[in-house]
């Protein structure tokens, strides 16, 4: 074997080692998991998309400057065509037209608030489908990572068990301990190798799941680290994403009313155009000039249009208040609700682990007994039994309080 062939093979096995031993914390997933939405880059977009329409309005209340040319002639067969009172014959335009709106402050800002309301609107909408999506992961990684802490479970239990065996092995030799007392503990230990195979095939298909969620093309075995999901600080109601959007709705609803009063507002155009305006085409050069003018425009009565406009806005802000407060009033249920759920498992997670530390200390009692034989191996698999349910409930009691912390913090 050359040089070049060791060298890649070692490589390749650092490699390998190195995406075995793979660790991603549940950052790593919320970043990616953001990253990749294509929803949020949506919303993203639509924004730029919105500051490049603010700037189209802005150019439309700026001077309108273009170009207008016709060259029109009327054919006269035998007495037989228009009547040139009417046409002169024809008609030859080439002219630079130029027009500005001159009441334009109030319809420019009215105009430019609108879009900025959606933008807040959207920019609203994106950060609520970051938390929507950082929930979402955060509690697909606390389940994957419950399976992955049955597995140590698992495989804690088969380090004990394999201690046991070994001690139990030569007392079994020598007449302590009955055959059957070794097979049990071999019983146990296979018990203990398929729940490991159960716990790793969910929690393979967790990891799937997750990264399904996150828009990764991975299907590399990783470990997971401890979650790190602490509790959030508690905000003003009213500063909360969910119910921002209620604020935003009534900043939209007055920009209507305004948008629907420009409508009503009177419009003077200025204008003026220069270039040829000829009907005689041999003295053309006569109808070179310039003019300039003033358009005015006021609508009086369109049938009481402004008023059921109004009355349509006043029903829709009428319908986001109440929606507003249901919201309110759920939140403030949901928050009581869950802080009591918190309290609860934290109560439940210190009995659970006092009780574990006594199956533990019995365990190391039973273990200091077996070498004298005069502990039944019966009672040391019921002890690791119970062992093992104290860290099963202690896990999921666990996983169940990040669980409820996520929720809250999804509330916050």
């Amino acid at each position: 074997m050359n040089v070049q062939r060791i060298i890649f093979l070692l490589m390749t096995l650092a490699w390998l080692s190195s995406a075995i031993a793979q660790e991603r914390a549940l950052s790593y997933y919320v970043q990616q998991g953001i990253r990749n939405s294509p929803l949020i880059r949506d919303y993203r977009l639509q924004i730029v998309s919105n500051g490049v329409d603010s700037m189209k309005i802005k150019g439309t209340f700026k001077p309108q400057v273009g170009l207008v040319g016709q060259l029109y002639y009327t054919l006269d067969i035998k007495g037989y065509g228009y009547d040139a009172a009417v046409t002169n014959g024809g008609n030859y335009q080439a002219q630079v037209l130029a027009k500005q709106e001159l009441i334009i402050r109030k319809a420019k800002r009215t105009q430019l608030e609108a879009l900025d309301i959606q933008s807040q609107y959207l920019d609203n909408t994106a950060r609520i489908t970051e938390l929507d999506l950082t929930k979402a992961i955060t509690d697909l990684y606390i389940t994957a990572y419950r399976d992955y802490a049955l597995i140590q479970t698992a495989d804690e239990v088969l380090s004990l068990l394999g201690k046991e065996e070994e001690a139990l092995k030569p007392l079994v030799q020598k007449g302590i301990y009955n055959q059957t007392d070794y097979l049990n503990i071999q019983m146990s230990k296979e018990t203990q190798l398929l729940a490991k195979r159960q716990a790793d095939l969910q929690y393979r298909t967790d990891l799937y799941s997750l990264n399904i969620v996150c828009g990764l093309d991975d299907t590399s075995y990783v470990t997971l680290a401890i979650p790190a999901v602490g509790l959030s600080e508690r905000v003003v109601t009213a500063n909360l994403l969910l119910l921002r959007q209620y604020h935003i709705d009534s900043l939209k609803f007055a920009n209507n009313k305004k948008l629907v009063n420009l409508q009503y507002q009177p419009k003077l155009t200025a204008f003026a155009d220069a270039g040829l305006w000829t009907a005689d085409i041999p003295a053309f050069y006569k109808g070179f000039g310039a003019g300039v003018g003033v358009n005015f425009s006021m609508p009086l009565y369109d049938g009481k249009q402004r008023k059921y406009d109004f009355q349509k806005i006043d029903l829709a802000a009428q319908i986001s208040r109440g929606y507003q407060q249901y919201y309110r009033t759920q939140y403030q249920q949901q928050v009581y609700q869950l802080d009591a759920r918190l309290r609860a498992t934290d109560d439940l997670i210190r009995e659970t682990t006092r009780q574990l530390k006594l199956s533990n200390d019995l365990i190391d009692v039973y273990r200091t007994e077996l070498a004298q034989g005069l502990v039944r191996i019966t009672d040391l698999i019921l002890t690791v039994n119970n062992y093992i349910n104290f860290r099963t409930s202690l896990n999921q009691t666990t996983m169940s309080r990040l669980q409820i912390i996520n929720q809250l913090n999804y509330y916050k």
